[in-house]
């Protein structure tokens, strides 16, 4: 808590007078974040459309904050799909590369406080716009929808956490929640969310990239499906995937290889994405390829972490085109993209290599492979993809499967995302049905950041990540930063640590 009084009392001292301002992308190419910081007047501020506007805009920023503040892949490092690697650098995940977080580490003090940001920059939007025009609704939707987004983030990470409802008095030393008290505070959020945003037919070109109802129904099934409140997520679930073609606008990529490619950024298999600027600065642009590009000297490439393990290796099936867009292997092409100053040397002409990932021998190729990144490999143009559609499909088909009577509905699910993969309707490697689910996201979604979660949600954390380090007595939560302990006598350490 410590680090978010930081924020607040920097926030309450600016944000009113330095406001974001992120022009949106369009179908004329505009830029999404094309606006530098403006200064504006506190006094009669929140007043016009534009001002909720920027207003809101602020409160997207956090969601790239994964580059800067060393959070960008946590989580696969503490599933089975991947470790840390390169040795020594990067030493603020070591503890998450042994499952034994440490609580005073730079990626739990930062996940905490950049969550909290946007927390509270949603509360600056809902303290003080008045919903007197479309506009500012569809403003004040937004912010129950990303409140609730960074709520579930806590949530899933640390449990049970403080609910800060309000920049207007009260305490801000609040007692954690329970985690059912916080799940219900999300889906209250969406639910808010769901009845002031437009369906994503009918948003706005200038409005592409903003939270709108499809996000907000699909993350609340997510949410339910989490929570494991199985009917209500299949029962929410099931008005997205059933209006895919219509109001929701949903449908797969046809080329799985393409999904992180900045052509593809907003596209329909978009649900929710981060929104970036090619060559902007670290907050407005996405350093996750940078992050995990291979390394091998050249400044083409980059620091090469979050490396594949061969477990995840072996789950994709013999040609399914997945695996090769998802982990490099020893001799894959990274992309045939010219080496900047090297007189016609690409990248093509220097394969991968096992040695430059000396941990597993794997590379991730997600955001990666086949990438022009030139001169921005720190600060390429590519979208954040929080969440897409096919991980709504494969949410359905769990909670279709964990409820009576739905299966057939389930296969049909695995069967479109597998349809898509492998061009073709491919019948699953398992029969079973569950195991099929468990196959399909991680093959799927992998090294996107799902995996542990996945594997606590359906009780398997001690069975895939026992030998790993995973403790069973922590229950697979982080640990509460010892920052927030310290400035708040209210909160409480998670178990285990």
């Amino acid at each position: 808590m410590k680090q978010r009084l930081i924020n607040y009392k920097t926030l309450v001292k600016y944000i009113a007078c330095f406001l974001i301002l992120f022009v949106l992308a369009t179908s004329c190419k505009k830029d999404f974040l094309e606006k530098k910081p403006g200064y504006l007047s506190s006094e009669g501020f929140y007043q016009t459309d534009q001002q909720a506007e920027q207003a809101m805009n602020a409160a997207y920023y956090p969601l790239l904050s994964f580059w800067t503040n060393k959070v960008s892949f946590e989580s696969d490092v503490l599933s089975d799909d991947a470790v840390k690697g390169q040795g020594s650098d990067l030493a603020a995940l070591n503890s998450f590369d042994i499952l034994n977080i440490d609580a005073a580490s730079d990626p739990i003090k930062n996940n905490w406080a950049d969550n909290y940001t946007g927390i509270y920059r949603c509360n600056l939007v809902l303290d003080n716009v008045q919903p007197d025009s479309d506009t500012k609704k569809r403003v004040l939707g937004e912010a129950h929808f990303l409140r609730a987004f960074f709520y579930y983030r806590l949530v899933i990470r640390y449990g049970g956490v403080s609910l800060s409802k309000t920049t207007l008095g009260g305490d801000i030393k609040l007692p954690r929640s329970t985690a059912d008290e916080t799940y219900q505070f999300i889906i209250d959020e969406l639910s808010q969310a769901e009845s002031l945003l437009p369906y994503p037919a009918d948003v706005t070109s200038v409005n592409v990239g903003r939270a709108n109802r499809g996000a907000a129904s699909s993350l609340k099934g997510i949410t339910y499906l989490q929570w494991g409140k199985y009917q209500d997520a299949y029962n929410v679930l099931k008005a997205v995937v059933s209006n895919a073609g219509g109001k929701f606008n949903y449908g797969l990529t046809p080329n799985f290889l393409d999904l992180f490619k900045v052509a593809s950024n907003n596209n329909k298999e978009s649900v929710f994405e981060a929104q970036t600027r090619e060559g902007a600065d670290f907050d407005q642009s996405n350093g996750f390829n940078f992050w995990v590009r291979p390394r091998n000297g050249s400044t083409i490439f980059g620091l090469g972490f979050c490396l594949p393990t061969k477990s995840l290796f072996d789950e994709f099936e013999s040609g399914d085109p997945r695996r090769a867009a998802s982990i490099f292997a020893p001799g894959d092409i990274i992309s045939d993209e010219p080496i900047p100053g090297s007189s016609g040397d690409n990248v093509n002409k220097h394969p991968f290599q096992a040695a430059w990932a000396p941990e597993t021998g794997y590379g991730c190729a997600k955001y990666v492979k086949g990438i022009f990144v030139g001169n921005n490999a720190e600060k390429t143009g590519q979208n954040k993809r929080l969440i897409r559609y096919a991980e709504v499909l494969l949410a359905f088909a769990e909670a279709a499967y964990k409820t009576t009577g739905h299966d057939n509905e389930a296969w049909d699910a695995i069967s479109q995302v597998r349809t898509r993969a492998f061009g073709y309707n491919k019948p699953s490697p398992h029969t079973q049905l569950f195991d099929a689910i468990v196959h399909e996201r991680r093959v799927e979604l992998a090294l996107e950041g799902k995996r542990y979660f996945d594997l606590l949600r359906w009780g398997l954390a001690d069975r895939y990540l026992g030998a790993l380090g995973y403790r069973s007595e922590t229950k697979g939560l982080y640990p509460v930063p010892i920052a927030e302990l310290d400035a708040n006598p209210n909160s409480r350490q998670n178990a285990g640590f």
